[in-house]
């Protein structure tokens, strides 16, 4: 079972900017697989053919930027077969290549430049065999807060000890232990509740941290996106109009 009832495509197409890969060793030593937790509860493809889609999106979308968070640390891939993954869609000529040593580059610099894909990952071992320095560690960059929560958890804004963590992360979604194809499995999508979780809690949570934190919030990870209204309060936290809205519509009339 996955987090989204869209695929990729859509995603992009719906104005997602942040896709969360759980990554696998594939079949053979050469493959790379999306799976969720493991590959015998859900198995979403190849990384290779997910790279694609989102290399083919950024061709015709070249003022967007996307960021993958690579995630293998409990289900190990070789990092030779990821390397071969980013080559072999050409997903690798958009990347930015490492974390810059002062500030992040600006939006349009990225954008002129073409390095217009962010790559984190949590595996140091991948990390440290890329040679051209494209996935930037996730640890001592990222501050992920508290997550993710079981159904009526209260949402909270910990941990308080950011160091030198210049991206934020919200988990926003919620678990529950659930069987699949035999085997039980912990923190598994709760696809439930969804108007209210993806509704006013999203936006309630979102202000709450960003309230408690000392960096602006990047990302809110939302499991089913496309239930409820997360689109409402994203558009409130960047400032930005609603659809068939401009700010025309607020200024004084005689």
């Amino acid at each position: 079972m996955g987090t989204q009832y869209f695929g990729i495509q859509q995603q992009l197409n719906d104005g997602i900017r942040g896709l969360h890969l759980n990554i696998t060793q594939g079949a053979t030593a050469s493959d790379v697989s999306l799976c969720y937790p493991d590959c015998n509860a859900y198995n979403g493809g190849s990384l290779r053919d997910t790279l694609t889609i989102v290399k083919n999106w950024l061709d015709t979308n070249q003022r967007d930027v996307v960021t993958i968070f690579l995630e293998s640390a409990l289900l190990k891939a070789s990092p030779a077969a990821v390397l071969k993954a980013f080559a072999d869609s050409g997903a690798d000529k958009y990347v930015l290549m490492g974390k810059p040593a002062a500030a992040w580059p600006s939006l349009e610099s990225m954008i002129g430049n073409h390095t217009t894909l962010v790559v984190f990952s949590d595996d140091a071992g991948l990390v440290a065999a890329n040679p051209k320095g494209y996935f930037i560690p996730h640890p001592n960059t990222v501050l992920r807060l508290d997550g993710p929560f079981t159904y009526g958890a209260e949402w909270t804004c910990g941990p308080w000890n950011r160091r030198y963590e210049s991206i934020l992360v919200i988990p926003h979604y919620i678990v529950q232990t659930a069987t699949y194809n035999g085997a039980t499995y912990n923190n598994m999508p709760y696809p439930f509740n969804l108007g209210t979780t993806n509704g006013y809690q999203f936006e309630f949570h979102a202000i709450t941290c960003r309230g408690g934190q000392s960096i602006w919030i990047n990302f809110m990870e939302v499991d089913y996106y496309s239930e409820g209204d997360v689109k409402t309060p994203t558009l409130k936290l960047n400032a930005l109009p609603y659809p068939n809205d401009n700010v025309a519509n607020f200024y004084p009339h005689n």
